[in-house]
């Protein structure tokens, strides 16, 4: 049985109109996916994260323009958006080993050829930027590459799943 897709745009469309049942629906559909990336970005207060993303997004719901692009990935934006402003002001040194990844058997999608590739690069760099926050100096770090090989390989992996 095949259920229909959750229309992101319409319900964050309703949400800048006030329609407090269009968050509850987000909320009831979106949360536990985002409840699980809150707990690799921040897992010292995963839940702490997604009420102040849930916040933003429910008081900035009319700032979504369909023409920019599709609801899903503007609510993960803000997430991430939240979580990196959380982790500056926190100010702590990051580690010098890269946190764990998922498994490429785990990874599904466009990036699952990424992950299964024979050279990782561009997967690594792409996961650990969307999970962790990590920009190219903390990758350089992370994956003992030079900065302009990680945006090339960068580069390169994200035009082989644009494909």
């Amino acid at each position: 049985m095949q259920t229909a897709q959750f229309d992101h745009a319409a319900a964050l469309i309703a949400c800048a109109k006030g329609d407090q049942a269009a968050f509850h629906r987000l909320y009831d559909h979106e949360a536990p996916h985002m409840l699980a990336l809150c707990r690799q970005l921040l897992p010292g207060d995963p839940e702490g994260l997604l009420h102040d993303t849930l916040t933003l997004i429910w008081r900035n719901a009319d700032q979504y323009d369909a023409s920019m692009g599709p609801a899903r990935p503007w609510i993960y934006s803000v997430l991430r958006h939240v979580a990196n402003g959380r982790r500056m002001r926190s100010n702590t040194v990051p580690t010098m080993q890269p946190p764990a990844l998922p498994s490429a058997s785990a990874v599904r999608g466009k990036l699952a050829s990424l992950a299964n590739s024979g050279d990782t690069t561009a997967f690594q760099a792409i996961a650990h930027a969307y999970l962790h926050g990590a920009d190219y100096t903390r990758l350089s770090v992370w994956l003992k590459r030079d900065e302009a090989q990680l945006r090339e390989a960068v580069r390169a992996g994200l035009l082989e799943v644009a494909l």
